[in-house]
């Protein structure tokens, strides 16, 4: 868990506190990300910006697909 206490690049997503950061508003998203976690085509949606994102998830390691409106 330490490694996400930090943030780092992965791919074109951030991750800040165990949270993705949107790539739009640079804010945090509500949804979390362990260093196990593993998800293809997920639909990521940012609260504030509204927008939403088809990400790949693999070893906690984030990579936009397409941007969605």
């Amino acid at each position: 868990m330490n490694a996400l206490q930090t943030t780092e690049k992965r791919g074109t997503l951030v991750v800040k506190d165990g949270y993705i950061v949107c790539p739009v508003c640079r804010q945090k998203t509500n949804q979390a990300v362990r260093p196990e976690t593993k998800a293809t085509s997920l639909q990521l949606w940012c609260r504030h910006c509204k927008a939403v994102h088809l990400v790949n998830i693999d070893s906690g390691q984030c990579f936009v697909l397409s941007r969605c409106r």
